[in-house]
């Protein structure tokens, strides 16, 4: 059994194509504990399956408790994070064994000031939890893959992400993105539409998920807890 929570971070995927995988809004706190305590009625722990932990709520309600994965995982669960709320509990419980996933995940080892702010967004609250703001990582990741190409200097993309990160994560549109890079920094509005247009296609926190689901590490065919350089183009 392959259970995933997930909501923003799967917007546009298709998610009831997944084969063998049940597909869950985000996590609240608890969830966890009832999935565990619900399929235990009749197994081993020897039968115990796997959670796949991508979103989850933060403050409307509680968040997912690190307690409870604690207890999945004590129950023979394999537990992975990847893309959101899951890299952020990933690389907190990398100790305890639980493994993280995607090049979201790997900037926490990368970056001792990567913060967990970078993944939040405003979203509609049920399917298809369409993104009304945007996920600084998802930023940060185009400039990544395609600063050099549209000749945005290294220390305008350092004045752009400090400047989005000493703001509230519903104030980070599209449109405040550019208006920052055309504006203050004088990227060409060329060169800002596009880095922003190719961001809207390649969010890596859905590629993250994406390249997950396709590799299915848990079946054992990758390295547990490995990470991949880059999340894949499309």
């Amino acid at each position: 059994m392959v259970v995933l929570f997930a909501g923003p971070s799967a917007h546009g995927l298709p998610l009831a194509s997944f084969a063998g995988i049940e597909c869950r809004p985000p996590a609240r706190r608890g969830d966890i504990d009832v999935l565990v305590s619900t399929e235990a009625a009749g197994r081993t722990s020897s039968e115990a399956g796997v959670i796949v932990l991508c979103d989850g709520v933060f403050q409307s309600e509680p968040a997912v408790s690190h307690a409870e994965l604690c207890r999945a995982l004590d129950a023979g669960w394999q537990v992975w994070g990847v893309s959101s709320l899951g890299a952020i509990r990933a690389h907190e419980m990398r100790e305890e064994g639980m493994r993280g996933f995607g090049w979201v995940h790997a900037q926490f080892a990368q970056y001792p000031d990567f913060t967990d702010d970078e993944m939040c967004l405003l979203h509609l609250p049920a399917p298809l939890y369409t993104p009304l703001t945007e996920a600084l990582v998802n930023l940060r990741y185009a400039l990544h893959r395609r600063s050099r190409a549209l000749g945005i200097e290294a220390r305008h993309q350092r004045r752009l992400l400090a400047w989005l990160g000493e703001r509230w994560f519903g104030e980070r549109t599209a449109e405040l993105m550019h208006d920052l890079l055309v504006g203050p920094l004088g990227v060409r509005a060329g060169a800002a539409t596009a880095l922003l247009s190719w961001m809207e296609a390649n969010r890596v926190k859905t590629l993250d998920l994406q390249r997950l689901i396709a590799l299915r590490p848990w079946q054992g065919g990758g390295a547990h807890g490995a990470a991949p350089r880059h999340a894949p183009p499309r």
